[in-house]
């Protein structure tokens, strides 16, 4: 449908059908947000199937971005970039007939996929991204073990928060690149900091499955050696237990401490944890929320796996503490080290120097 409403029907008539911006092709769109050669259409075991062709501006398949080889149906939405189509099936006799409804759906969420790519193409270069630090404290003497640096997006027409802006990158294959930004801009701040015992950076499991993590601690360690590091990652990554063990050994290297964040958000990884301990391992707010009057079985479950893991000889954190009372809880369960509101609120490392430098701590208010 053009700007002034009328409705085009384009024709397949034979396959492969493609689609792009060089002339030629089976349906050439000659405008800037099309590839080259974006997307085509074509035959498999009797399927119409849809596959993008490495294209800038993704292909995306009832408003979800295609990856792989995707089979069609009628009535299916197709976006090439912003440009928006509908499948239909013709008529055997007549060219112009569809079977079926030929309505088209407006939607803005390609549009917007497009613009928001083309920021985060922009954040990656200019490495506009920003950091607040939010203390992991000593559960008896509330001491300062180090600070988690979370990193922001900072770039007008973009989320800030991290989970929003990795959803993006996912479209675009960039998890990695986005990963790195978010550490390698905050060791100059980091180094700035005095008295703080660790810093503990995140990283995104395609970094481990990529084999590109050690390689930018290595740069990280050699340019700012006074930056002492803790690596987080995720227990969805942790699935092989070789992988995992030559990187304890390379991370012991570099004076750099292994922690296996967000334990028990998903599948608890038992086996790898017993194979390869971590230095420290943070258990979910998810585990932790009102534990002061979760039932029993809960109590349970979360003293089991805090003992289990103080067996093998690991340093507990209690993630998302926001009572004295779910402290309490956590301290007598083993849990050395707690984070969350009830210590403070992730703070920038302006309010921390004005509040007193990286040593004091702020605790949220009641």
């Amino acid at each position: 449908m053009d700007e002034s409403g009328r409705l085009y029907r384009v024709p397949i008539h034979s396959l492969p059908f493609r689609v792009g911006r060089e002339p030629g092709l089976e349906m050439t769109l000659p405008l800037q947000v099309i590839s080259f050669r974006h997307a085509e259409l074509f035959e498999h075991q009797g399927r119409l199937m849809a596959r993008d062709l490495g294209s800038t501006n993704g292909t995306y398949l009832n408003q979800e971005s295609l990856i792989g080889d995707v089979p069609l149906d009628e009535g299916d939405i197709l976006h090439f970039a912003t440009l928006e189509f509908r499948l239909g099936v013709m008529e055997a006799e007549r060219s112009e007939s569809l079977v079926g409804s030929t309505a088209i759906i407006s939607s803005k969420l390609p549009q917007l996929i497009v613009e928001r790519a083309e920021k985060l193409r922009a954040l990656l270069e200019r490495g506009c991204v920003r950091h607040v630090y939010q203390p992991i404290v000593g559960l008896r003497k509330r001491d300062l073990l180090g600070y988690e640096v979370l990193g922001r997006g900072n770039l007008e027409g973009l989320p800030t928060a991290p989970s929003e802006l990795f959803d993006l990158a996912s479209v675009l294959g960039v998890e990695v690149e986005l990963s790195e930004l978010l550490r390698q801009k905050s060791f100059a701040e980091c180094a700035s900091f005095t008295g703080v015992p660790r810093f503990f950076f995140n990283t995104h499991p395609r970094e481990l499955r990529e084999g590109r993590l050690l390689e930018s601690l290595e740069r990280a360690k050699s340019e700012f050696p006074q930056v002492r590091m803790a690596i987080e990652i995720h227990e969805a990554a942790v699935t092989d237990s070789a992988t995992i063990q030559r990187l304890m050994g390379d991370l012991q290297r570099l004076d750099v401490l292994l922690v296996y964040d967000d334990f028990g958000a998903g599948q608890a990884r038992l086996l790898e944890l017993a194979d390869v301990p971590p230095d420290f391992l943070k258990f979910d707010r998810s585990l932790i929320q009102d534990i002061d009057g979760a039932p029993p079985a809960r109590r349970r479950l979360l003293a089991s796996l805090a003992e289990l893991a103080l067996d093998l000889g690991i340093d507990l954190v209690a993630e998302g503490i926001e009572t004295e009372a779910e402290a309490e809880v956590c301290r007598r369960m083993g849990f050395a080290y707690g984070q969350g509101y009830l210590f403070s609120r992730p703070r920038s490392s302006s309010q921390l120097i004005r509040g007193g430098g990286a040593e004091q701590q702020d605790r949220a208010p009641d």
